[in-house]
């Protein structure tokens, strides 16, 4: 079970990419980046602006906001 980043084409929506996270990022760091939901682990949600930048940033992760739109899902 881990978190991941999905990522999809902003225009026609095709999948591109997904990135498992490490251990470490849990639900107070999905809450941190996309809001306190009561579902974190059953939904898909969107992650922009400031987010993005620290997924990047803390992550290492390659974001492409011009032409991808990014969420964060828990799998299992």
């Amino acid at each position: 079970m881990s978190w991941v980043v999905l990522a999809y084409e902003k225009f026609g929506d095709a999948f591109e990419s997904e990135v498992q996270l490490p251990d470490s990022f849990d639900e107070d760091v999905v809450k941190s980046l996309v809001g306190d939901y009561p579902n974190l682990r059953g939904d898909s949600f969107p992650v922009i602006g400031e987010s993005l930048d620290r997924l990047q940033r803390e992550y290492s992760i390659e974001i492409d906001s011009e032409r991808f739109d990014y969420f964060i899902e828990f799998r299992m």
